[in-house]
């Protein structure tokens, strides 16, 4: 009895895991994607730097994409030994598009507001 109730237990924790991990990833796409709408560039900087992971930190795509429009992506594929053999796969993919509406980057086009 006591093997199997281990197993569903580490189980369950590693699934916790890799939730947290996951939701760790989207909440770094969005605000980097935030970051990178404002007018202090080094904002982008500051936010992925408070990402918990730095390795998927590191792989975020955030910038503006447009006129008033600001991309933030992350796909993230990996693989990796574990133990007893055991192959661990992540896979994640998130990506956010923002229109800027009301806070616009950069200093005020010439010839007035588009």
């Amino acid at each position: 009895m006591i093997p199997p109730l281990i197993l569903l237990l580490f189980g369950m924790t590693f699934a916790a895991f890799y939730a947290f991990r996951s939701a760790s990833t989207d909440w770094g796409v969005f605000v980097t994607g935030v970051a990178s709408g404002s007018y202090d560039t080094p904002a982008t900087e500051y936010a992925r730097a408070n990402i918990l992971w730095s390795d998927l930190a590191n792989q975020i795509n955030a910038g503006q994409n447009g006129p008033r429009q600001v991309r933030s992506l992350i796909s993230v594929e990996d693989s990796r030994n574990w133990v007893f053999g055991i192959r661990l796969i992540e896979a994640q993919r998130a990506a956010t598009y923002f229109r800027l509406w009301r806070f616009y980057p950069g200093p005020p086009p010439v010839g007035g507001i588009e």
